[in-house]
């Protein structure tokens, strides 16, 4: 769930790794997931739809506490200087096709504008949602094989984004000829969709693509 509340990471050995607070949990697993993925193999948490921080600080202890008992020492993610676990460094903005006023507000024809876009920037990727929330497990996948590769080297397109970005999901489709979401373009050229740039990481040539 993405409510608010209490968490437990476990690695590959069940070894009690990390204990945290959060407002988002779905999507905070998914930044550990991201971040130290050999770390994240299992979770144990707790959800409320409204809680209080309070209440939240004393579960967290009580986790603790128990944790402390167990082991004889806290986990070592919250051990002190261990920076693993904290969210990490915001990389670039996600790219805004419009001003925000519309698409009657384009003097040129939206497809013209997407062509410019990846023609002006080596590698873009249109996805669902953002860089560090994507809102499809496809594009979560997408960006986090460009984000190992890259660290942030590459530019996202929301898709989803109806203010800045209207009509991007249909236009990009349309100048591709790819009917799915996401989509990974790199030195103005198409690339594929999710399958196919999957498919380029096991073997080892997308690496290759992207950093020519």
């Amino acid at each position: 769930p993405d409510d608010a509340g209490v968490y437990a990471v476990y690695d590959q050995k069940n070894t009690l790794r990390f204990i945290g607070i959060t407002m988002k949990i779905a999507s905070t697993i998914q930044m550990h997931m991201r971040d130290v993925p050999a770390m994240t193999t299992a979770v144990r948490y707790y959800s409320s739809k409204d809680p209080s921080k309070e209440s939240l600080q004393n579960l967290w202890k009580e986790w603790m506490q128990d944790a402390i008992e167990e082991t004889g020492s806290v986990p070592d993610g919250n051990m002190k200087g261990n920076t693993a676990w904290l969210p990490k460094k915001q990389g670039k903005p996600e790219l805004r096709v419009t001003g925000g006023k519309g698409l009657n507000d384009l003097s040129v024809p939206l497809q013209d504008i997407l062509k410019q876009i990846v023609q002006e920037h080596k590698i873009v990727a249109f996805i669902k949602g953002t860089r560090t929330e994507p809102q499809c497990g496809f594009s979560y996948q997408m960006v986090t094989e460009l984000t190992n590769i890259l660290s942030t080297d590459f530019q996202v397109v929301n898709v989803l984004d109806e203010v800045y970005n209207p009509g991007v999901r249909d236009a990009i489709k349309e100048m591709s000829d790819w009917p799915t979401i996401p989509q990974l373009y790199v030195n103005g050229e198409f690339v594929g969709g999710c399958d196919i740039v999957l498919e380029m990481v096991a073997n080892d040539e997308l690496k290759g693509l992207v950093t020519q």
